[in-house]
């Protein structure tokens, strides 16, 4: 699948589970008081960048940046299932372990969760469909599917796992990946 426009990608911002070391995966989890904040600080970073459309996962983490984003343009948001971040099974809900870094280089399946090859293909398509509508579209979703996505590119400059809440653009080539960092403090 190529990737034929520039986009943005916006990992959530920060919650209580992050910040405390649980595994979300598919859990549900608001955005907490620094979350919230980081979000606010994502949407005004991004109020003077030219976004046309805003896709986003439906877990309440991804909406809740998402809409502080879309309410700076004026926009909607599109949700798809297909970003939301890799079921985790029995692990959800409680801490990360040295299993999480044995997932994400796709040696170990979580118990009643998906597999880290399946995760990568459903984010690749779902990101894929995301940006065909054309430049400029905005992607609010989890840090897994930054991880997933160097399955398929490499990434410039390296950034193997997203922070909360930093915008970045993204211009896609054939097997690359460039990326440019929108906050200036980070």
């Amino acid at each position: 699948m190529a990737f034929n426009h520039p986009f943005y990608f916006l990992r959530h911002g920060e919650t209580q589970w992050n910040k405390d070391g649980m595994t979300q995966g598919q859990l549900d989890a608001p955005l907490n008081d620094t979350g919230l904040q980081q979000a606010a600080r994502a949407a005004d970073i991004l109020a003077t960048e030219p976004i046309a459309r805003i896709l986003a996962s439906p877990l309440l983490r991804a909406r809740e940046t998402a809409e502080a984003v879309a309410e700076r343009h004026g926009l909607d948001i599109t949700f798809d299932d297909g970003l939301m971040e890799c079921h985790l099974g029995d692990h959800e809900g409680k801490p990360h372990g040295p299993w999480l870094h044995d997932y994400f280089m796709g040696t170990y399946d979580p118990p009643n969760g998906e597999p880290f090859k399946v995760y990568c293909d459903r984010v690749w398509g779902a990101m894929a469909r995301a940006v065909e509508g054309g430049a400029n579209t905005l992607m609010v979703a989890h840090g897994g599917l930054w991880i997933a996505a160097q399955q398929f590119v490499k990434v410039q400059p390296v950034m193997l796992s997203m922070p909360n809440a930093l915008p970045v653009h993204v211009t896609p080539q054939k097997n690359l990946w460039t990326h440019k960092v929108l906050d200036p403090a980070r």
